[in-house]
């Protein structure tokens, strides 16, 4: 199976897609990387755009790289990106400017760039990016946009109950306001109020601003103001239910739902898991051993895979009567898997504790 979503090791891939490409040799320039998907890694080239990233994310021209192990997504170091830590880079004391926060807040009012240097032995990485100005809690009484939002001082939502911002008003006059943390205002569900003059006096309070909460995985939208909505906030909703596995539907030709989820998921034997979806929306089917299926440990006890080249390093055994006829969905990848009782045949299992 190519992806996970429940027990230890939900979404790791997803969760480290960042720092994939420094922990894997097959990372480094000209190098491929043949998964269970048959899928290559490239490397290629990001120019490190000082202008808009949001254009140039697509635009690949410097050192960048992309790990696919399948079609059920993979690693990737996204061309273009304003913060390449951890990607392969040219040359070894080289530099490119680099913004670690909000893309949207690049390079307006206080928010700067830093510098990320190339650094490394044989594989050469983008390091931290250094020196880079973050949006900052705005200060209401200097003329500086710390909060890297286009508004400055009094006129920022977030000075609106500051007693530097409560000047004389005209009654019946409004005016937004916002007491949430920096940087979540616009985002997701979190919204300005407003403040209402009165008698010549604004407000105190901010009625109708929605702060940030906690975030609720079922549904689409970002609760708690992060960028990420729903499954897609691995932070807090990689072990909730609402984000596990499902059952393909419909059903590929063949193909049974699995019993269980997560690390627990089962397949009847002869078949083997098979995963899909979206990293918001993950699938999981079991799908029969086919030929070309013949380096996944569960199909490697099959009669059609004996002998397979595909099927070398790992040693089969009949089931344990406990599991029922079934086996693990989780059987590719050694010694991580060596704990799985239902694995019909096994890797290196010699460095499991």
């Amino acid at each position: 199976m190519r992806s996970r979503t429940g027990g230890r090791r939900i979404g790791a891939v997803a969760c480290v897609a960042w720092l994939a490409c420094v922990t894997s040799l097959a990372c480094s320039a000209g190098a491929s990387h043949d998964g269970n998907g048959g899928g290559d890694a490239s490397v290629v080239d990001t120019g490190g755009s000082t202008g808009d990233d949001s254009a140039a994310i697509f635009d690949v021209s410097s050192s960048d790289i992309s790990i696919d192990g399948g079609g059920d997504g993979g690693a990737t170091c996204i061309p273009g990106s304003i913060d390449m830590k951890g990607c392969v880079c040219p040359t070894e004391g080289a530099t490119r400017p680099c913004f670690s926060g909000d893309p949207s807040n690049r390079g307006i009012g206080a928010c700067k760039d830093g510098t990320q240097t190339c650094t490394g032995g044989e594989i050469k990485t983008w390091g931290t990016c250094a020196g880079d100005k973050l949006p900052a809690k705005e200060v209401c009484t200097d003329a500086l946009d710390h909060d890297c939002n286009h508004l400055l001082g009094c006129k920022d939502p977030s000075c609106a109950t500051d007693p530097a911002c409560k000047t004389s008003c005209t009654t019946g006059d409004t005016r937004d306001c916002y007491t949430g943390p920096a940087g979540t205002l616009g985002v997701g569900t979190c919204k300005a109020g407003k403040q209402k003059c009165t008698a010549g006096a604004w407000e105190t309070t901010c009625g109708g601003e929605v702060l940030p909460t906690a975030e609720i995985c079922s549904d689409p939208l970002d609760h708690n103001c992060n960028h990420a909505p729903g499954c897609l906030d691995l932070f807090f909703c990689i072990a909730d239910p609402a984000c596990g596995e499902k059952c393909k539907a419909p059903l590929d030709p063949g193909c049974v739902c699995a019993e269980g989820s997560g690390d627990t998921a089962t397949c009847p034997k002869g078949t083997h898991g098979v995963s899909g979806g979206s990293l918001g929306s993950p699938t999981l089917e079991c799908c029969p051993c086919k030929a070309s299926d013949c380096g996944d440990a569960n199909c490697c006890g099959e009669t059609l895979c004996k002998g397979s080249s595909k099927c070398g390093g790992v040693t089969c055994a009949p089931l344990p009567s406990s599991c029922g006829g079934k086996v693990s969905a989780d059987c590719d990848d050694f010694p991580e898997d060596c704990d799985e009782p239902c694995c019909e045949c096994y890797g290196d299992c010699s460095s499991t504790p």
